[in-house]
């Protein structure tokens, strides 16, 4: 068919009544879709004496929000969207506003983009067949649900509290295995990440330069964070995020999170993909670096000593994982050394102006005393797996520990007339799910280490190696981070952490034996479509 012909055979599509037809029932439907918003805003006014302004016009943008998220043809663009928000208005908009219904943003956003992501597959009409790895996040799900029917699950509202904190980041798995499968994909996630690394790391370095009273004049939400708001009769609460030092109370920065030590974990996750970045790119090398310096800032001013030893982690496991690569490694490191010379005189300049004792958080992971830091910090708390899994096998119940411990009311006596604690990963898991979801849990985990060791040495195209190496070495550094905090329980960590499982199950299986990883005549990049 020649060009003429071509482009008359568009015309005729483009003017096709039943083509005209879908076009106006999708048109239709998004105006209609669109009313939802302003009808909310209406109903507020209507049965509010005294409307709230700011309320009012948040549930009509976010109400046009949710519909664009589940109406963009492109998943890629509401992924991109979801992880911003996320990384950069999810904390704000519950801190500022202290208001239950805004924790539920997200839910509603990640339930939008998953909504919409089904009703395209379906509308193609096409046999949909699951993504490798699928049974273990299928055997997950299930262990949730079970568990509902614990007779130490103390009624309907653990149950929802249990299965939101345990369930609402499930569906990047699918976001992961259906979005980044090219080179470009990988580039964009991880300038994306870099800039919402370098934007905490901003709002973190100012906020710790603020007084706690300055800090909790932002808003209800800093102020119960900073301060905290423990019922003295009921125990359910949070203790205050701050911290005496030479007798000045300094805070905990959140940074553009909801609590404390979000721009840290933040900066775990966007180091090692800034460095990549730096290994790959061809051009724009200051900028990448200055995405580096921001991760940077994020852990130094996150004033959180997990994230600091897991930066460390993820580092290390960059360089092993990334060692095939030969001299292509050897570019980020340099610009990471680089910038170290010239971050550490001028943090010196910044420490001596606001004082030593605000970094006195880190003097117990002194690189004199960080392996002994990592071996011991909680150690107390895995050594009490085994008592928990003989007194309660099958899990003290849902949300009895991790941030829904106090949604439905808090349940005294769990264990021995105490509580149980969740200070690690494994314990987290062990009194959510028991020994069932502890095992599973270790499984999986195990699963994909094996996976990254066998399959990332066998990547032919070198660029690739790099990015996975980037994105398998912040696994790596959570399954090491899980042994000394619940990292599941914050928004990037176990966003990130189902999201990487998605892309091990696009790249290390169900395809490898049909090419993907194929030689280096015909690398992988070549035959794989952008979703």
């Amino acid at each position: 068919m020649n060009a003429y012909a071509a482009s008359a055979a568009g015309r005729i599509g483009r003017t096709h009544p039943s083509v005209r037809q879908r076009r106006n029932d999708r048109a239709f439907l998004i105006g209609l879709s669109a009313l939802i918003p302003f009808a909310l805003a209406l109903g507020v006014s209507v049965a509010t004496p005294k409307p709230n302004f700011l309320l009012e016009v948040g549930l009509l943008f976010g109400g046009c929000a949710v519909v664009a998220l589940a109406t963009i043809s492109r998943l890629e663009v509401s992924v991109t969207a979801l992880a911003l928000y996320l990384g950069l208005l999810d904390g704000p908009i519950k801190l500022l506003s202290a208001s239950q219904a805004a924790s539920s943003v997200r839910d509603i956003l990640i339930a939008a983009v998953s909504i919409g992501a089904l009703v395209r597959l379906m509308s193609k009409r096409e046999r949909l067949t699951a993504p490798p790895l699928s049974g273990w996040v299928a055997a997950f799900v299930g262990l949730v649900i079970i568990e509902a029917f614990n007779p130490k699950t103390a009624g309907i509202l653990k149950v929802l509290g249990g299965y939101r904190q345990n369930l609402e980041w499930i569906p990047f798995f699918f976001f992961g295995y259906a979005v980044i499968r090219s080179r470009a994909r990988f580039r964009k996630m991880f300038i994306i990440l870099g800039v919402i690394g370098l934007v905490n790391g901003v709002v973190s370095t100012y906020q710790i330069t603020l007084s706690p009273g300055q800090l909790s004049a932002w808003g209800p939400g800093y102020s119960e964070k900073i301060n905290g708001n423990v019922n003295a009769e009921t125990g359910v609460g949070v203790t205050g995020r701050k911290y005496i030092s030479e007798g000045v109370g300094r805070v905990r920065p959140p940074a553009l999170g909801g609590d404390s030590g979000f721009g840290g974990g933040i900066g775990v996750i966007a180091l090692p993909c800034t460095l990549a970045l730096l290994a790959t790119g061809r051009r724009r090398q200051r900028r990448y670096a200055l995405l580096t310096l921001g991760a940077l800032m994020a852990i130094a001013t996150g004033l959180g000593r997990l994230q600091v030893v897991g930066a460390v982690v993820a580092l290390a496991a960059f360089v092993v994982l990334s060692l095939s690569a030969g001299k292509r490694v050897t570019r980020p490191l340099g610009v990471l050394l680089a910038i170290f010379a010239i971050a550490v005189p001028l943090g010196a300049v910044f420490v001596t102006s606001l004082g030593t004792g605000i970094f006195s958080r880190y003097e117990s992971i002194e690189p004199n005393k960080v392996v002994e830091t990592s071996a011991t910090y909680k150690e107390k708390s895995l050594t009490l797996i085994p008592h928990y899994l003989e007194s309660a096998p099958f899990g003290f119940g849902l949300a009895t520990a991790g941030p829904a411990v106090g949604f439905g009311g808090k349940v005294a006596g769990l264990l021995e007339g105490h509580g149980v604690t969740a200070e690690t990963q494994y314990n987290f898991v062990e009194d959510e799910l028991g020994g069932p979801g502890l095992l599973l849990w270790l499984a999986l985990s195990i699963e994909i280490i094996v996976l990254i060791i066998r399959r990332l040495p066998r990547i032919a195209d070198v660029d690739i190696r790099i990015d996975l190496a980037a994105v398998f070495a912040v696994f790596l550094a959570h399954v090491v981070m899980g042994t000394r905090g619940a990292f599941m329980v914050s928004a990037p960590s176990a966003a990130f952490f189902w999201f990487s499982l998605g892309i091990a199950a696009y790249w290390f299986t169900g395809s490898v034996k049909r090419g993907r990883l194929a030689t280096a005549e015909r690398p992988a990049v070549a035959q794989v479509r952008p979703a």
